[in-house]
C-alpha cells in the first residue's frame, strides 16, 4: 500500500536526417545522423508501510506481536558508525517487548524508504530499402545505478534490526539488440 506512485515515460525522435528539421542534404551523412531516438522511463514510489515486530509471541502465544513504541522514533535512512550502508533505525532502544497478552503498537505505523529508478534507451533505425529496415537498440535499465534498498529488518531481537540488507530492483543492466525488419 504505497501512498504515491508515479511513472513518466517519453520518446524523443532526434530532428536529424532526411525529412527532419536538420536535414544535411547529403545522403550518406543523413544515413549516419538520421533515424535516432531516445526514450526513457522514470518511476517513483513512496515507501511501503511496515510494522516493528517484537520477536516473541506475547499474544496468547498465537502469533508474534508488534513491538511497543516507548519513545518517539522516526524511520529514515541514516548512517550508523561501524555499520556498512544506511540503517532505518539506529538501535532498538525506542522499542520494547509488549506485556503478555497484548499485541504491541499498531500495524504499519512506519514507512520504508522510497523507490525510484530511471531506464534509458537509444535507438537507431537504418532504412536499407523502401521496405527493409535495420533497427539497432541499446537499453540501459537502472541507468544511473541507483541502489533502492528493501524494507529494514523489523525484529527488535535480531542483531540486524533496522538494517536494509538487500536491494529492491536491479543493478545497472545494459542490453543491445539488432532487428531486421522486412
Amino acid at each position: 500500500d504505497r501512498t504515491h506512485a508515479l511513472s513518466v515515460n517519453g520518446v524523443w525522435e532526434l530532428p536529424f536526417g532526411r525529412g527532419k528539421w536538420l536535414n544535411t542534404g547529403n545522403g550518406f551523412l543523413n544515413t549516419i545522423v538520421g533515424g535516432w531516438s531516445v526514450n526513457g522511463i522514470y518511476t517513483f514510489m513512496t515507501g511501503e508501510p511496515f510494522n516493528v515486530r517484537s520477536g516473541v509471541r506475547t499474544s496468547n502465544f498465537s502469533h508474534e506481536s508488534n513491538a511497543d513504541v516507548i519513545k518517539p522514533v522516526e524511520a529514515k535512512l541514516q548512517e550508523k558508525p561501524g555499520v556498512a550502508g544506511p540503517v532505518v533505525f539506529l538501535d532498538n532502544t525506542a522499542f520494547a517487548i509488549p506485556a503478555p497478552g497484548s499485541n504491541g503498537a499498531g500495524r504499519n505505523i512506519f514507512t520504508a524508504p522510497s523507490y525510484w529508478n530511471l531506464d534509458i534507451g537509444i535507438n537507431k533505425e537504418f532504412q536499407i530499402t523502401e521496405r527493409l529496415k535495420l533497427d539497432f537498440r541499446m537499453e540501459m535499465f537502472n541507468f544511473i545505478n541507483h541502489p533502492n534498498l528493501s524494507g529494514p529488518n523489523t525484529d527488535i531481537t535480531n542483531v540486524n534490526f533496522g538494517r536494509s540488507i538487500s536491494k529492491d530492483g536491479n543493478r545497472r543492466d545494459i542490453q543491445l539488440a539488432l532487428r531486421y525488419m522486412f
